[in-house]
């Protein structure tokens, strides 16, 4: 899902693997990419996926899919967002309110034929970060808007996206991961913006780290937060901690290797912080760790594999939920042929437990 445009309902079955035994469920088939998933407020669970178009076409649009039943079974999906452009790159939230956000960037500069980005550099245009806001579970939505609190924070000078989970802090702070690639030579900066209107207005930005994008976020409670961050060079994670709400990060940590990416984080009932991941090396697919201190250290031997047999490195972008059972459902796409990408895309749900 990261752009570098300056270089260019359901069937279950059971998978042999790692205990905490694994189930899968079809969620989506034709599209599916980049799943996030939150639980509302209701106990249902809500995705955003990417349709329409593989990695890169003009067709590219954001479809959704709820589960009443702790992820065994899914509606048919439904477009939120299908604009005249590629919109791309969803990050999905609930408000204290229970309103939902959806948050996307969009992408213009495709030649003709929309299925390739126009070999002119300066006519690749991220044209920013889009909200919308939902009163029903996301059937209807508010008008997408650009956030000028983002927009003017790059000016349109080089790539920008949301990422993954929105939270909302004790004090009803929405806080949002965006990162950005520079089109001045600095690369790739990780940061989180505010909202203090439930989602409307943003600004109030803290770097979380240079040389670094895709980033999840988790409350841990108590002014502190958890971050994990897909490196730019070489595609690891690293974690880094906030003690102030977000404001002031540490100094990041790998924990993974090169092509373990992008990260996912919840914080389980239990109090341990679960980690879910896509692995391009072989054997691929998406893997489960957890910390049972805070995201201080991590059970790298006990990974728990949600799925192994991916055909290539077109796959992963887990995004995880517990349900109120502490069941734990965590979405990802995979594609099964690289010259059908889009029809051979799928979403995938893995259901398993935490165990001591």
């Amino acid at each position: 899902m990261v752009i570098c445009i300056f270089a260019i309902l359901a069937v279950v079955f059971v998978i042999a693997a790692a205990a905490p035994p694994v189930e899968r469920v079809t969620v989506m088939e034709n599209g599916g990419y980049f799943p996030v998933a939150i639980r509302l407020s209701s106990g249902e669970i809500l995705a955003v996926m990417r349709a329409g178009a593989p990695h890169i076409g003009k067709g590219g649009r954001l479809v959704l899919s709820i589960s009443g039943d702790a992820g065994r079974t899914w509606s048919k999906p439904w477009t939120a967002v299908d604009g005249p452009e590629d919109d791309r790159n969803p990050a999905l939230g609930q408000t204290a309110d229970g309103t939902v956000l959806l948050a996307y960037a969009v992408l213009s500069g495709y030649d003709p034929s929309g299925l390739n980005l126009s070999p002119k550099r300066e006519e690749r245009v991220f044209d920013g970060v889009y909200i919308m806001r939902s009163k029903d579970k996301g059937k209807s939505w508010t008008r997408p808007e650009r956030s000028e609190g983002i927009y003017s924070f790059y000016a349109g000078k080089g790539a920008v996206s949301p990422y993954g989970k929105i939270i909302t802090l004790a004090d009803g702070t929405v806080v949002m991961p965006v990162y950005f690639e520079f089109s001045d030579g600095r690369g790739n900066e990780s940061y989180v913006f505010r909202s203090k209107d439930g989602g409307k207005t943003w600004g109030d930005p803290s770097l979380l780290g240079k040389h670094y994008n895709e980033t999840a976020v988790v409350d841990l409670g108590g002014a502190k937060l958890l971050a994990a961050m897909r490196s730019e060079k070489g595609g690891h994670l690293a974690v880094t901690r906030s003690e102030d709400d977000g404001y002031a990060w540490s100094e990041p940590v790998q924990i993974t290797v090169d092509l373990e990416h992008p990260a996912d984080l919840v914080r389980l009932q239990s109090g341990w912080i679960l980690m879910t991941y896509g692995e391009r090396n072989p054997p691929r697919g998406a893997r489960a760790v957890l910390s049972r201190d805070g995201g201080k250290t991590w059970d790298m031997s006990g990974k728990i594999i949600l799925a192994d047999d991916c055909p290539n490195t077109d796959c992963g972008y887990p995004s995880s939920v517990e349900t109120a059972k502490g069941r734990i459902v965590s979405l990802f796409y995979r594609v099964d042929d690289l010259n059908a990408a889009l029809t051979s895309a799928k979403c995938v749900a893995a259901l398993w437990e935490a165990s001591e």
